[in-house]
């Protein structure tokens, strides 16, 4: 939970607001350095029967100073493990297959590396580090429609107590480089936390393999009050009154300029329950109301004059305190205490009159 802490810390001291999970400013990963072909080989041949440590000890001193590193050094079950798994794969449609790879000494923070055969000998192209959050990493290609083919993974961006947000990041190798193409969000969602309106949202992923290089993409979306009624504990959840709900497709072309894929929503989805780009915003960013309110303005007109009783009363009340605040919350958080690093929250008591 202490990313979520931390990160919390952050939006309220800076913001007051709300909090986002960053996700639009991809790094540069990509390195250019030789590997032996002895390891190469090794790695071909890995029989995936035996420990992995001696290749990743003989990986790391390969690589210096480059590194990989392991977060988790301190842990002391023998059952925690490493990861080493690469596969064969012709991502860039040249003469020789490439090879893709998953490894580290951390399951949970693995490192996504590409190995390309360059003149008859062999280099690390790309190295970055993955949170998968104490999961086992899995790692996609795409059979789409283009001569690169598309190579996808699934990270996590926060989690803890009621809250958790991961996405897709998917990757392209063109003329000797990878292109970081796109961050979907999959899963995210909050209960409680003071927020009013808290959201639960899914993601299914779908890629054209018959004439063009475009991926669909097809959310699930609920948003519904948190401890807005008396009797509520702070970190409860009314998921049973929907506000908002939904479910649409929307589709990413493939730019060639840009090198990355981009949203393309026709001109016929023009109905109040059609997904913009506003609102596959909200899911990332949890508690921005006033996004809220401007994305899902024609879904909240028809709440409001279709929806339940009880819908519209929670809804006109959450309108009037976005309004009158920009932000709706149910709760004031407060630091509880700090240790090594971590910050924790609660909700802040009220002073007794």
């Amino acid at each position: 939970m202490r990313r979520f802490f931390a990160f919390l810390l952050f939006s309220i001291t800076l913001n007051s607001v709300h909090a986002q999970v960053n996700i639009d400013i991809p790094k540069d990963y990509n390195v250019k350095i030789k590997i032996p072909g002895a390891w190469i080989e090794k790695l071909k041949h890995f029989d995936y029967t035996r420990k992995d440590s001696m290749q990743l000890i003989e990986f790391k001193n390969i690589i210096k100073p480059d590194t990989i590193t392991n977060p988790h050094w301190q842990h002391v079950d023998e059952g925690y493990g490493s990861v080493f798994n690469a596969m064969q794969v012709n991502l860039d449609g040249d003469s020789t297959n490439e090879i893709l790879c998953l490894l580290g000494w951390d399951i949970s923070s693995p490192y996504l590396s590409l190995l390309k055969q360059e003149q008859g000998s062999w280099y690390l192209i790309y190295l970055e580090k993955i949170d998968t959050f104490y999961s086992s990493p899995t790692l996609y290609v795409a059979n789409c429609f283009s001569r690169n083919k598309t190579f996808y993974l699934k990270r996590v961006y926060d989690h803890g107590s009621g809250i958790y947000i991961d996405g897709y990041t998917f990757y392209k190798l063109i003329n000797g480089k990878v292109y970081h193409c796109l961050d979907l969000i999959n899963d995210a969602h909050i209960y409680g936390w003071g927020l009013y309106m808290n959201q639960a949202i899914k993601l299914n992923v779908e890629f054209s393999g018959d004439d063009s290089d475009e991926l669909g993409a097809d959310y699930t979306y609920d948003f519904f009050p948190g401890a807005v009624n008396k009797k509520d504990c702070p970190w409860c959840a009314n998921k049973d009154v929907s506000i908002i709900k939904g479910e649409d497709n929307v589709s990413y072309d493939w730019n060639p300029e840009h090198h990355s894929y981009e949203l393309n929503i026709p001109k016929y989805k023009n109905n109040a329950d059609d997904l913009t780009a506003s609102k596959i915003a909200c899911f990332g960013d949890f508690g921005n109301d006033t996004l809220f309110v401007r994305a899902f303005k024609g879904q909240i007109d028809e709440i409001l004059k279709e929806g339940t009783a009880q819908q519209k009363m929670i809804l006109k009340r959450y309108l009037a305190l976005v309004k009158k605040d920009k932000t709706a919350r149910t709760d004031e958080l407060e630091v509880t205490t700090q240790t090594e690093g971590t910050t924790f929250y609660g909700i802040k008591k009220k002073k007794k009159k």
